[in-house]
Formats: structure tokens, sequence, C-alpha cells
């Protein structure tokens, strides 16, 4: 029996399995929201959540305030969501210090907060709030709670999480406050639970109401004992409680692909210990298997899938269905870093987030469409044409289809793009599209096909930097190194390895090559288990593997990510060299010019990571200039990118 898919109840709401899309962060308007959610509807989640300010203070300018002039829009979501089948939730919302001014909806308003404490993400000082400010806020988050159950809302969740108000007031880091609500913990719970109790108060005892909270700020302030003395007093007032990790500062990883998939589940279940009311699990689950062990393992009675439903809108259909999903990758590039940004939320692998309003039917379907290479931009492009009743063909050169994903996927913690090049494969089949492997595509070939429209997506190639020496045996590129496999990279570990390049694609071979070596990655976790610091020292082994990097900055392409890939890099003892610039390879050294002074380096292997050129010029140029045949250039092929650069392209030019 497969309890994933059973019916369940919060409150006196009934949902159709235990799967629920929770809150994400779009800063979409609330009718592009409405279209958003509809489709994850359709897509098969039991209920969707939409985040809403409780006051225009509290909210950033792009989120939807509940007030009086926003309940009929509220009215209308809720009916598009029911006329699925599905329920709608409403997140009750007050970002606290996480904002700046001109930043929020009320944009001459400052942030606020139980202290003058800044937020290292905003980094503006909040303006504290007084005894009568917090009183109204209490206040607002009751008038929210109702005009939702007014306009029809199924249910409200209050957020008392991942940093913002209520959790602020909860952490001693950031309530430093000496009057009843700050001090002792007690104290400290004072505003979260008035907040939960004028929520109840508003929406009466039969209305859903859902506390999310996280189970620690992960920061050093409060942990799993304080959440589950909160709960345990909130509970009388509550139909279920989402448990979620720390907070978006933290060091820890929240929702990134460092994070094992259900890695914070054991968070709910201790919760789930000390309550009666249902628990939801939430944080990277993002596939069938692991939302069914969290359920058949008494971990929760629910699962939150946010991202799971971002990358996939049918993504419990498909797994209904037994179809292929596409997995988030937990890159954060497109959620998580455009949030932060105050932008509208996208997905690397999913191009068709945020066009759910857009129509379907742009232009004549049934055209003969060619498409040339098989990566990201030329496998998106043939379902995308296909979609609009194109008779299409996918011809590349390689044995296989994937292009590039294939060496993206060896990286460390990036096993799901592995499992998105099977994905994409069963969705051409689907699709009947013909796929030819081992087929150039030159000018004769056009004209034999004689197609009547051609999508250009022929990747690009590793750059080969203008180096004395660069030409040697013993120098690979990152992408050869990632695609010859583990054997290869456990041969390349017994000299000195210098990584040229400290970009993304540098710091995940180095990284790669460090952690290839199985068998120490597990002598060296008992070490540090078992032993005291001075046994560390005396039996620490360094990786052998130095990355240099032309700039000032390691993996300044990596964004949000950074952080957390240079502290790894750091434990697997990988020397990082900035403002360095290779003159010179040799046989087994290299000459390295650091703020001008030179300088040879040991190196048995020189892996080249600096970057890809586009390729595909002599089919384009004859292309343009024969102007038989209409074209479009994509993905690498157009200008060298990302993977979700490469699949918004092929989106766009099939339409």
């Amino acid at each position: 029996m497969c309890y994933l898919m059973m019916k369940g109840r919060i409150g006196s709401m009934v949902l159709n399995n235990r799967i629920i899309m929770t809150a994400l962060h779009t800063g979409f308007s609330i009718e592009k929201e409405t279209a958003f959610l509809q489709k994850r509807a359709k897509g098969g989640a039991a209920a969707v959540t939409a985040v809403m300010g409780v006051s225009k203070v509290g909210a950033p300018f792009n989120m939807c305030v509940l007030e009086q002039d926003t309940q009929e829009q509220v009215r209308k979501m809720a009916k598009a969501i029911h006329q699925t089948s599905g329920k709608l939730l409403i997140q009750l919302f007050h970002a606290g210090r996480n904002g700046a001014l001109g930043l929020m909806a009320d944009p001459e308003a400052f942030p606020v907060a139980p202290s003058p404490i800044p937020s290292p993400i905003y980094k503006e000082i909040p303006k504290e709030l007084a005894a009568g400010e917090i009183e109204e806020i209490v206040h607002e988050f009751g008038s929210a709670a109702k005009l939702c159950k007014m306009a029809g809302v199924d249910g409200v969740e209050i957020s008392c999480s991942a940093g913002y108000l209520l959790t602020q007031f909860l952490s001693p880091r950031t309530n430093r406050r000496t009057d009843e609500y700050g001090g002792n913990l007690e104290n400290r719970m004072r505003f979260p639970l008035e907040v939960i109790k004028s929520v109840r108060e508003s929406v009466g005892k039969d209305y859903p109401v859902i506390l999310r909270v996280s189970a620690s700020d992960m920061l050093g302030g409060y942990g799993i004992e304080d959440t589950i003395e909160l709960v345990k007093k909130a509970e009388r007032y509550l139909d279920a409680i989402n448990v979620t990790g720390g907070w978006h500062e933290s060091d820890v990883p929240q929702i990134s692909m460092h994070l094992p998939e259900g890695g914070f589940a054991f968070l709910a279940r201790e919760v789930k210990r000390h309550v009666k009311i249902p628990i939801i699990a939430c944080n990277r689950i993002n596939h069938e298997e692991i939302a069914k062990e969290i359920i058949d393992q008494g971990y929760a009675d629910f699962v939150g899938c946010a991202r799971a439903f971002l990358t996939d809108s049918d993504f419990v259909r498909k797994m209904e269905q037994g179809i292929p999903y596409r997995r988030c990758i937990g890159c954060n590039k497109g959620c998580i870093e455009k949030v932060l940004k105050m932008q509208e939320v996208t997905c690397v692998f999913n191009p068709e987030v945020g066009k759910e309003t857009e129509p379907a039917d742009k232009r004549e379907s049934g055209r003969r469409t060619l498409i040339v290479g098989g990566g990201p931009a030329g496998i998106e492009a043939a379902l995308q044409c296909a979609k609009q009743g194109d008779e299409v063909q996918l011809c590349t050169d390689e044995k296989m289809i994937g292009g590039l994903l294939h060496a993206a996927a060896k990286a460390p913690f990036k096993d799901n793009i592995a499992r998105n090049i099977k994905t994409m494969r069963a969705e051409l089949e689907r699709s009947h599209v013909r796929v030819k492997c081992g087929v150039l595509v030159d000018s004769s070939y056009i004209e034999r096909e004689n197609p009547d429209f051609v999508i250009v997506a022929a990747g690009s190639k590793p750059v080969l930097l203008p180096i004395p020496g660069v030409n040697q045996r013993h120098i690979y590129t990152a992408q050869q190194v990632l695609e010859a496999g583990d054997h290869f990279a456990s041969t390349l570990r017994k000299g000195k390895i210098l990584v040229i390049g400290g970009g993304s694609v540098g710091l995940e071979t180095a990284l790669y090559l460090a952690r290839k070596l199985k068998l120490s990655e597990i002598g060296e976790r008992f070490i540090i288990d078992f032993a005291d610091n001075d046994i560390k020292r005396d039996l620490c082994c360094s990786a052998d593997i130095t990355v240099v990097e032309m700039t000032e900055k390691m993996g300044a392409d990596l964004g949000g990510l950074r952080r957390i890939m240079v502290k790894q890099m750091e434990r697997h003892g990988i020397e990082m060299i900035t403002n360095a610039r290779v003159e010179e390879i040799l046989e087994n050294q290299v000459v390295i010019n650091v703020a001008g002074q030179t300088s040879l380096r040991e190196a048995q292997t020189v892996v080249l990571a600096a970057g890809y050129r586009s390729q595909g010029q002599p089919l384009i140029h004859w292309l343009e200039e024969s102007g038989k045949f209409p074209y479009r250039i994509v993905g690498d092929a157009a200008k060298v990118g990302n993977i979700g650069k490469a699949l918004m392209d092929a989106y766009e030019a099939a339409r």
C-alpha cells in the first residue's frame, strides 16, 4: 500500500494525497502566480501554497499584500485552484529585518525587527519595534487570516521560519530586548504565540491553521528543544506543523545540492514525537523514493515539496503514472538567488516557469524542423517544437545526446543532472522526435533534408589557452577529466595536480578529483570523529591539488553557493591561488606569476578549466550566406552560458 498517495486530513481540510506544494517566493503578480499554482495543482499537488504579506511594511514590493483591495484577486486564485480539485493555502508572511528601504511594498518603510541588528543579507539596520507596533502586527496577522477565509482559501500557514520576523523574536541572536518580548525563552516565544492565537481567534476553530517553523536557526541562537517548547504551547491553536531546517543566512546549506535529499526529515520526526497534530516534512524532497520513505517510516504525515514542482509542474501526476520527471538539481540559480535580488523566480531545468499565462498557439504548427546538436539546448528545442506540432529531427555528431550535461553530472552533488538526461531522453521518445546520433550535419545534409526550419544548437568546446607547453600529454581539459570516469581520476591522483581556472568548472573539477579517493574519505571522516586535534594534525593528508585563478575571487560565477564551495575546497586541503597567471607549462612543473612574482610549482597533471567557446560557426555562416533556410541559433552556439540560458533560448526559438 502506498501511503503517500492516500487521502489525508489537516483539520477540516481533506487532501487527495500526502504531497503539498509548500511556500515558494516567486515575485510574480497575483494573476501570474495564480496560473503558476493552478498548473501545479493540475499536476497532482494535494495543496499549493502562495506567500502573501500581512502588511506593506513586512512584504517586499513584488509580493501580494493581504488587504481589502486584494481580496477579490485572492478569491479568483482560490477558485482557479478549486477547479483542479486541489486546495489553496496562503502563507502569512512578514519579512522583519530581511528587507531594505525602497524594497518593501511601502517604498518609504524601513525594515522592522525586535532589535536593531541588521540582516547579513540586506545589511540595513532595522527599526526596533515598540510594544504598540508589535500589537499592531499581531492584529495584522489575524486580519490577513480572516481575509483569506472570506476569500475561499482552504487554510493559512503562519511563517515562523527561515529568519523572518517571528523567528527573529525567537532567537537571542536577533532579539536583545529587555521587555516582556525578550530575554528568556518564555518571553522570546511571546510574540509568535500571540500571532498564532490571533490567527486562530480570527478564523474560528474549524478553519485549518498551519505553523511553519525552522527547527533551529542553525546559527547558535535557538535549537530543536526551543522549537519543541514553542509548538507544544502552540498546538492547541493549530491543525498541523510544517518543519524546515534553519535560516537562509546560516552556513548550513538549506535547499542547495549539498543538503542530502530529505536531509531535514529527522527534525520533523523529532517534532512529531511531542505533538498529536499532523506534521509536514520539507526541504530537498524532490523524488518519489524519499517522499515515500518519509511517510512510510513515520517521519511525518505529509511531505512538502516546493522546488520539485518548480522543476516539473506535473511532478505528482508523472509519479503516479510511472513517467520520468525532471528533478531539482539544487543549484539555487533560478529560485532563491533570484528571490533575494527581488527578481521573478525561474528554474534552470524548466524554461516554462512564469510562462503559464502565455498562449500555446503563437505560430502555425506542422513545419519540418531540423535540430543540430544534442546538448540541453538542442533537446529542449526539439521538445518545444514537437509540443508546437512540428515534425522534428534532432541530429548530433556525438555518440549520445546530452552534450556537456554528461560532464556536469560528474561534478560532486550533481547526480540529478544525470537523472535529468535520462528523463529528457524519455521525453524525446514520448514526443516522437527522430534522434540521430553520430551524424555530422553540414550544408549538403541540410539541402538533402530540406527542412522548413533549422535550429543550430551546436554547443561549445573547452578553450585551450595560448600558454607555451599547452599541448603536452599530461595536460587535459576539465571536460576530459570529468567524462573519463572514476578510474582515470584516481590515476591522476598519483602526482600533484594544477587546475588553471577558478570558476565553477575549475573548482568542481578539483573537488571531484579530491573526492575520488573513497577509502581516504572514509578514513579521514573516521579520524575527525574519534581523534583529538593533535592526532588530526599529525594524520592530515594534503589533496595535492592547486587551483590558480587570474582574478581576485575564486568561484565568482557560483553566486550564493560560492561560500559553500570554498569551504569544501579548504576542508579537502585544496590550495587556491588568486591573482595568478600560468606563463609556461613544463614537463613536471609550471611557471606561475603571482602579483608580478614568478615561481616554479611541481605539477604532474595540468587541468584546463578556462571556459568554453561556441562552435558551429561554419554551418551558421553557410545558413546566413545561402539564405535558403530560416534558422535560429540557441544555447552555447549563440553565446556561452549555463544550462538555464540554453533551455530558455530553446524555448523561445520554438515559439
